[in-house]
């Protein structure tokens, strides 16, 4: 009697934390303020969460794939983001460690800014007293271009046009050149087991350690170098019943003056032996009253599966031109089943 009681209590607070949750995100709505390009289902893209995220998975290969468009709705040229990633995982006794690669494009909407990431990563894990730890790399390179023809300047301003701007007149700028520099990332990660329901992550990771310059006159000032980015994560599973898991989910980034912010959580429910359905929320925004979005997210896991869909509700400043209008996006992810050995063979003599 006892035992259930207290298994009533618990879901009684949980629901309440999910509908405070919701509650803030309708009381803020009124007073977000800006936006940022990133990906919002930020757990299902692993590799650019934390390097450390690639020997940390149950399951030997796993595959991702990721596409987010948003602010189509800004002169019908949305910003594209896409993510292709590819794991594998290796057994040591009771150790893992695991190497994987990821390609990145994002596209930034009208004056057609690129920027290509190929990262390869490698990362080691280990139990510890209990406790699951894992460290990770990761180095790569980076192009960046743009069609400076696509820009517009003063000086092909033209009072009598039909389009304010004449692309025929000399801008007086000079092409440039491309940009093309190494990147190294590194992270960290943490997971323990706290209870028979709970289980907590959390992860720290580097991004940009090399700090390099990017300028398409091959400046090297203090204001053409990419600062150093730093990221902290943190989730985990709370189990409710056989058919309910509670996953939260934060993301906190900061780079110089600038700060990311995401909280939220995703609530799955088991249907079937593995198929099971979620939803979830985030809410993301900058401090400083740098408010931004509201996150929705819908997905299904199906056998070896898990697609997710999400979308963004843009908040900021920018609602006016938007009309509210944000990003939407999809994940794909395959994982097969972990080649992890559950019994040992130990020998003996024979009588």
């Amino acid at each position: 009697m006892f035992s259930t009681a207290t298994n009533i209590k618990k879901k009684l607070t949980i629901t309440k934390v999910v509908v405070t949750f919701i509650i803030i995100q309708s009381f803020f709505f009124d007073f977000l303020t800006a936006q940022e390009i990133h990906f919002s289902q930020f757990y299902a893209n692993a590799l650019t969460e934390n390097p450390a995220n690639t020997a940390w998975y149950d399951g030997n290969l796993r595959v991702n794939c990721m596409y987010r468009t948003q602010w189509k709705a800004i002169d019908n040229k949305p910003y594209q983001t896409i993510s292709l990633s590819a794991e594998k995982q290796f057994q040591f006794y009771d150790h893992s460690y695991g190497f994987g690669v990821q390609f990145l494009r994002d596209e930034s909407g009208y004056v057609g800014l690129i920027n290509d990431k190929l990262l390869a990563s490698g990362a080691f894990a280990a139990n510890v007293n209990g406790h699951s730890l894992c460290g990770g790399i990761q180095l790569g390179l980076v192009y960046k271009s743009t069609n400076i023809n696509d820009y517009t300047f003063d000086e092909q301003f033209d009072l009598g046009g039909e389009n304010v701007f004449n692309r025929d007149y000399n801008n007086g700028e000079n092409e440039g050149r491309k940009i093309f520099h190494a990147a190294i990332n590194a992270g960290v990660l943490w997971e323990k087991q706290l209870s028979k329901t709970f289980t907590a992550k959390a992860g720290f990771a580097l991004f940009n350690i090399n700090t390099p310059h990017e300028s398409i006159y091959g400046i090297s000032l203090d204001n053409t170098k990419q600062s150093l980015r730093v990221s902290t994560q943190f989730g985990g599973n709370l189990n409710i019943s056989p058919k309910i898991d509670i996953e939260p989910n934060i993301l906190f980034m900061r780079q110089e003056k600038s700060t990311d912010f995401l909280i939220g959580a995703n609530v799955d429910y088991n249907l079937a032996k593995k198929t099971s359905v979620y939803f979830g929320t985030l809410f993301r925004y900058g401090f400083e009253k740098n408010y931004d979005a509201s996150i929705w997210i819908l997905g299904a896991k199906i056998n070896r599966f898990d697609i997710g869909c999400s979308y963004d509700i843009n908040l900021s400043s920018l609602k006016e031109a938007t009309n509210n209008r944000g990003a939407f996006e999809i994940s794909l992810t395959y994982l097969t089943p972990s080649w992890k050995k559950t019994k040992s063979k130990i020998p003996c003599e024979r009588f």
